[in-house]
């Protein structure tokens, strides 16, 4: 490789693009592109866990999480800055996890959504006790919380039987752990607010520092169709292919992508829409591609073996990968902005439908969790668009 070109700055893609590959030739530099926000200026971390009950009446719960996991995050993708998020996913009230009360950590908190959605598609409806305070535990005390003092803690926990249930775990001892770990406990329940069981939670949420919300798990959703959503898949589809995975990882991270592509699908329009709007967003973490390694500086491009290089890449000189790249990334910004334009047509376009209909989603899953996080990152300093 020529010395001058191994000597590029792969941080700041001063990618070549070269006339011809003799010695001596001229030699063009491509422009530099912005780094991307997130890592040019990151917010403060941002640790969620959803832990949600999984007996038998409550699949309608699991369900609502499924179709509403991309616009909750999408939710955080309007923040400025963009924060850096991380979700953790529980289940509580399982009949194979006797052992572990009924509880089981489904994911610890990690970067990876597309791990969370799998997860989340993994989840039965069983019959298990429905133990509040030890879901409650296994999160605060199992998870690995970020360490810092600007770090948001959240956890989310969901079901419709009285948070008092546990015999082991007294609910206003776990819920005092958590407010000395700085941890915020939002208390969803699956039900009218004025049934007696419902104090127990509103107390669970007082004593966390958190808030009490009691939604219709079963009615409570509503999903729009809008024009801009057939675009939008097209679109999500073709920023994959700008996705270049790095090795095994990458690989194993890019057929995980696809995948959750296909379930969004599969659920809804809507979904999928949302989906591709957090595709687009800092908020999709994507270490395991080329691009984003070398933006964040994770790599060194001429230190690569070929075989952490997608198949398509290998047989290219170090001038045609540079150029590659470079395109590869400009096509992926044009692709990001032309999405974020559309989830602002769709996003009035819901606004409107839900006013012109008398559509009501104040009881809804994905209402209660996003009304929470925008409080609480508001309170943080960050700031939201207009409603």
């Amino acid at each position: 490789m020529n010395k001058a070109i191994s000597q590029l700055s792969t941080c700041a893609f001063l990618f070549c693009t070269l006339a011809g590959v003799a010695l001596g030739q001229t030699v063009a530099i491509a422009p530099a592109l912005e780094p991307r926000e997130q890592s040019e200026n990151p917010g403060p971390a941002i640790d969620v866990a959803l832990a949600l009950d999984t007996s038998g009446s409550m699949k309608s719960l699991t369900n609502a999480a499924r179709l509403k996991l991309w616009e909750i995050v999408q939710e955080l993708t309007l923040m400025e800055p963009a924060p850096t998020l991380r979700v953790a996913l529980l289940s509580y009230g399982r009949k194979d996890q006797r052992e572990a009360g009924w509880v089981r950590v489904e994911t610890g908190l990690t970067t990876d959504l597309d791990l969370v959605s799998e997860r989340l598609f993994t989840l039965d409806s069983e019959g298990g006790a429905e133990y509040v305070a030890r879901v409650l535990q296994a999160a605060i005390e199992g998870l690995a919380w970020t360490d810092s003092d600007d770090a948001l803690k959240l956890i989310f926990v969901a079901g419709n039987e009285s948070a008092d249930q546990d015999p082991q775990v007294d609910f206003h001892d776990i819920s005092h752990a958590a407010w000395r770990e700085g941890i915020f406990v939002h208390a969803i329940f699956c039900g009218d607010p004025a049934h007696e069981q419902a104090g127990t939670w509103k107390e669970l949420a007082e004593l966390a520092q958190g808030q009490f919300a009691a939604i219709d798990h079963r009615a409570g959703t509503v999903d729009i169709e809008s024009p801009a959503d057939a675009e939008l898949a097209t679109l999500s589809a073709a920023i994959n292919e700008t996705f270049l995975p790095l090795g095994e990882e990458g690989a194993r991270r890019r057929e995980s992508l696809l995948r959750q592509d296909e379930n969004a699908q599969q659920l809804s329009p809507a979904a999928a829409a949302s989906r591709a709007l957090v595709k687009a967003s800092p908020l999709y973490s994507a270490g395991w591609d080329l691009i984003d390694a070398l933006a964040a500086e994770r790599v060194d491009l001429y230190a690569l073996e070929d075989s952490e290089l997608p198949d398509s890449l290998r047989e290219m000189s170090s001038s045609e990968l540079e150029l590659h790249i470079y395109e590869t990334r400009l096509k992926r910004e044009e692709l990001r902005r032309r999405i974020v334009e559309l989830g602002d047509e769709r996003r009035q376009y819901v606004a409107e439908q839900m006013k012109a209909k008398g559509l009501d989603d104040s009881r809804a899953f994905d209402t209660a969790v996003r009304r929470a996080l925008r409080e609480r990152l508001e309170e943080k300093g960050f700031q939201s668009p207009e409603r």
